[in-house]
């Protein structure tokens, strides 16, 4: 596990954050509703124990929205830009979306969901091609 400190912040800078390591869990999600909420083939997400978070600034200027119960997904974004931004998951972790820090967080990504994925992304390997 990585002791490592990593800084994140949306789209125009509005909100930003930082957190710190030891980080235990990056999941790479590819369900239905990760890839609605990302617009993605799947969601990437450092989750972090809420003592190892904090907010540099524009907590206040975020949206948040959770399906409702007794579901336990959501999404949180900043209100000026609409990047996507940390929440508080129902089981009190903080859910970072990784894509919008620079760093890497020094863990192995874990694929989550593997059971409800898209059939037209499969790795990116297949994707790449030699030039």
């Amino acid at each position: 596990m990585s002791k490592k400190t990593l800084s994140g912040e949306c789209l125009c800078g509005e909100i930003s954050w930082q957190m710190s390591g030891p980080f235990e869990f990056f999941g790479m999600c590819q369900c239905s509703r990760c890839r609605k909420v990302t617009g993605a083939a799947f969601a990437t997400n450092l989750f972090v124990k809420p003592e190892q978070f904090i907010w540099l600034k524009g907590e206040n200027n975020r949206n948040e929205y959770l399906l409702p119960k007794p579901n336990t997904f959501g999404n949180a974004s900043c209100k000026t830009c609409g990047s996507r931004v940390p929440r508080k998951t129902a089981r009190g972790w903080v859910l970072v979306p990784l894509g919008s820090t620079m760093e890497l967080p020094g863990i192995e990504p874990t694929l989550v969901c593997p059971d409800d994925h898209t059939e037209w992304f499969t790795t990116l390997e297949s994707t790449i091609t030699e030039q």
